[in-house]
């Protein structure tokens, strides 16, 4: 009932609004034009905050400044607002154009940002110019706009998600996340980059990949091919996060090191609303309806984790002579094939070293052979295990050849390193092998050997070579191929093949450097691909998987087909494109609501099964039926 009541004082203040504006004898009154800038005050260095230009008509030719000592992330991007106001019988329409930066302080300092320019009715008008301080110990910036705010005339609104089309630095930010940050030399921390994110964000892209040197690092998610999805609460608000980046890193020495920050770019889908500035109540329920008002649009957002410092510990004193920096939680063993053999026959011996700890910093174990033993370079196999905690085995395996007969032994093999869980350095050591040789049967064969297992050891004897018979590939003395037709042909043949490769080569760098026409040729191709893999998605069930691979596919279709910046996508700007391209209007109109209906599927009642296969199906039909019509 209340829904209905609200209906129809919805279409009864429509109707009062066309009585009005028929009765009425006089005309809307323009506004004095006011053109302003706004900003923060004070900045901190490497924060993100948003200079927006305003106009209260509408306008072109807008021509924003240089913003020198500042980088700009993204801009300008354009919003459009109406309102209506009624007073004493008269109606008073007004139109807001704004024009917003998104803005990063380089350098510490105080610079001014110079006017921007528009043109409105053919006259030219000029905003305030805005001095900005940005200060490398924080200043009282925000990382999104922060700060005290200036503007002629009036103060900026705190704004949020959805209220303006930018994105609230809440909603979605990345940290920096290590686990230990006071570790001893050798000892293993992660270090994971996470994306928290409140709102529907695609196109993930690092900028900036960190530099951590002093380290020796091992990627923990290099086998995943996908971002793992999970939820966590902060401060009573629910996250969707994914990890971006793990790390296993042994740090090589001791002393303060800085884990440095990533960069990334995001781009997020938020809710664009047109304000109303009628006071009216009727007006309001009517015009600030989120059913007729909202609209989706798609932000670039510029995202910087946080640097943390760690204080790297050096391992106790009284290391033995000979530890050789393995640290971790280590078993030892060893075997060989056998025992009893004769001279110039070959072992075996195999020592394996296995657990917890950077395994691949093992690199060679103090081991001693008889004299009379010819033996070679190991050969040596590692077996990571995967998982959080970096550990495994490794294996070195000697060849090792007896000379002469007797008994021999092969000494003990020791291997020290520092158990972290006991705090002291531990020494493990194999068992010796008594070795009983027999004498030989006199043949001295030559051993070729390629550093692997014994059956890659060769015996080479003392057989005399065939003599080779007739018939022979002889030719006649003196006759050369340099010089003659055939050599001079083939060079011909050389040179022309040369030249038809440069051709191409220049043909396929032309192509390649006319970014706009590649993204125009594969825009299908990539777009097929994501569909596929959002047809793997709906045959598994993986709902949140299936709807971003085909929102992107349909967003990022329609930006490498028609060139438009993901940033500056939105439905007015893909059914402007799709009208100036003749395309059908009712193919427009069924493509506009493909995506509008892949927003909101997911949060439909009913069977998740039956409208993912319907938003599936309507996908591949839009994106085919706009190749058709544009060929």
């Amino acid at each position: 009932m209340m829904i209905l009541n609200r209906f129809n004082r919805s279409w009864l203040a429509v109707g009062l609004t066309t009585v009005v504006l028929l009765l009425s004898t006089e005309l809307l009154r323009a506004e004095e034009v006011s053109f302003t800038a706004e900003a923060p005050r004070s900045v901190a260095v490497g924060a993100t905050f948003r200079v927006t230009f305003t106009v209260n008509a509408n306008g072109d030719r807008f021509k924003g400044p240089d913003f020198k000592g500042f980088d700009v992330l993204s801009g300008p991007n354009q919003s459009t607002s109406q309102s209506f106001q009624m007073i004493n019988g008269s109606v008073s329409q007004s139109v807001t154009l704004q024009y917003t930066y998104l803005v990063r302080a380089s350098v510490a300092g105080t610079f001014e940002i110079r006017p921007a320019s528009i043109t409105v009715k053919g006259k030219e008008y000029r905003s305030n110019s805005l001095t900005i301080e940005a200060s490398a110990q924080g200043g009282g910036g925000a990382a999104q706009g922060g700060g005290q705010p200036q503007a002629q005339g009036r103060q900026q609104r705190q704004q949020s998600q959805g209220d303006d089309g930018t994105v609230n630095p809440n909603d979605v930010y990345v940290r920096t996340l290590v686990s230990k940050t006071n570790p001893s030399v050798g000892e293993q921390i992660t270090v994971t980059y996470k994306i928290y994110t409140r709102v529907g964000v695609s196109n993930l892209q690092i900028t900036s990949l960190p530099n951590i040197s002093g380290f020796w690092s091992k990627d923990l998610l290099d086998s995943q091919k996908q971002l793992q999805q999970s939820t966590e609460t902060i401060d009573g608000q629910e996250y969707i996060t994914a990890e971006i980046r793990k790390l296993a890193l042994f740090p090589l020495k001791s002393g303060e090191v800085v884990i440095p920050p990533i960069e990334m770019t995001v781009v997020a889908q938020v809710r664009a609303k047109k304000k109303s500035r009628v006071r009216d109540p009727w007006f309001d329920a009517f015009f600030n309806d989120p059913f007729f008002s909202g609209s989706q649009q798609a932000v670039e957002v510029p995202l910087k984790s946080n640097a943390v410092k760690v204080s790297v510990r050096d391992l106790p004193a009284g290391k033995p002579a000979e530890f050789s920096g393995a640290v971790g939680n280590y078993t030892l063993t060893s075997t060989v094939d056998r025992t009893r053999l004769k001279a110039n026959e070959a072992i075996n011996l195999k020592i394996v070293v296995s657990g917890t700890g950077n395994i691949e910093m093992i690199d060679k174990l103090p081991i001693t052979f008889p004299p009379d033993f010819d033996t070679y370079d190991p050969k040596v196999t590692s077996s990571l295990r995967g998982g959080n905690t970096i550990g495994g085995s490794k294996t070195f395996e000697y060849l090792i050849i007896p000379r002469n007969a007797g008994q021999f032994t092969i000494n003990p093999v020791n291997f020290v390193y520092y158990d972290l869980s006991e705090g002291r350095y531990k020494t493990l050591t194999t068992e010796s092998y008594s070795i009983e040789v027999e004498k030989g049967d006199g043949t001295q064969a030559s051993v070729s050997y390629s550093g692997v297992d014994q059956q890659d050891v060769q015996y080479v004897g003392n057989d005399i070579r065939h003599i080779k018979l007739p018939p022979l590939a002889l030719k006649p003395a003196g006759s050369h191929f340099f010089g003659s037709l055939n050599y001079l042909l083939a060079m011909a043949a050389i040179v022309l093949a040369a030249i038809a490769l440069q051709v191409l080569v220049y043909r396929r760098r032309k192509a390649m450097g006319n970014t706009g026409l590649m993204r125009y040729k594969k825009a299908t191709g990539v777009a097929r691909k994501r569909l596929k893999k959002a047809g793997q998605f709906l045959k598994s069930g993986a709902e949140n998987e299936f709807y971003n691979e085909i929102s992107q596919a349909l967003w990022g279709y329609l930006s490498d087909k028609f060139q438009i910046p993901l940033s500056e996508l939105s439905t007015d700007s893909v059914n402007d494109a799709l009208t100036s391209r003749k395309v059908n209007e009712e193919l427009i109109k069924t493509f506009t609501e493909t995506l509008h209906n892949c927003e909101f599927a997911r949060f439909a009642p009913g069977d998740k099964n039956a409208n993912m296969e319907q938003i599936y199906t309507q996908a591949m039909e839009a994106i085919s039926r706009i190749e058709r019509e544009l060929r």
